[in-house]
């Protein structure tokens, strides 16, 4: 909000400034002889003030457009800066983080509420590669949080530790049982949670699922 305010103060300024400027130089090279001689004598007289006046408002333009290009440098700096801190954080994922990151592929969402206290969600945003979009609730610290628009070109399934080809059963298990408990999906229907057989098969759901996927690409 501060920001936007600012930007619309700036476009005020400017915008004053550029009649201002318009205003002085047409005082100072309209032929004021030809319409009022007393006029034309007193804007000779304050002939110094109209430059000055000038000065100022060119330094003002040229101000305005140094800052904007150095601005524009300094998002570009910090735009690759924050590139390669999201690319070192792919690259050095550790198993709770690719486990964690592997649930917006099991669950098919682009969006998972968590708890922005748990160590290995808060370096994640530390780190970029996750975005809070949404605080739920302030006193259990969870909100709804996405995959950073910069970071999705680098989360691969490689990264993450999915295969694009047909999976074992052993490396079904492992990922599955590497699932983060607050993540997890809550399945339930009509009001009832699932239990025994059918919250197992309801879990594993996500995984055959990626699995089909896997077998369609491959094929």
């Amino acid at each position: 909000m501060k920001h936007e305010n600012s930007i619309s103060a700036l476009k005020i300024t400017n915008t004053i400034m550029m009649w201002l400027f318009c205003l002085t130089v047409m005082m100072l090279v309209m032929p004021w002889e030809i319409i009022s001689t007393d006029f034309a004598a007193h804007i000779e007289t304050n002939k110094i003030v109209l430059y000055f006046a000038l000065i100022i408002e060119v330094s003002n333009f040229i101000s305005q457009g140094l800052l904007t290009i150095i601005n524009a440098i300094l998002s570009k700096k910090a735009q690759k800066k924050m590139q390669e801190k999201i690319v070192h954080a792919v690259e050095g994922l550790d198993f709770a983080e690719r486990a964690l990151l592997r649930e917006y592929v099991l669950q098919r969402k682009s969006v998972l509420t968590l708890p922005v206290n748990e160590p290995t969600v808060r370096n994640l945003i530390d780190d970029g590669v996750l975005r809070i979009v949404n605080v739920n609730d302030e006193s259990s610290y969870r909100a709804d949080i996405i995959i950073a628009k910069e970071a999705r070109p680098y989360i691969t399934y490689k990264a993450i530790g999915l295969t694009l080809g047909k999976m074992t059963e052993e490396q079904v298990s492992q990922i599955m049982n590497s699932r983060p408990e607050y993540a997890k999906q809550k399945f339930s229907h009509q009001n009832k949670i699932f239990i025994g057989s059918n919250a197992v098969r309801n879990a594993n759901s996500p995984m055959r699922e990626l699995e089909n996927q896997n077998e369609d690409v491959a094929a």
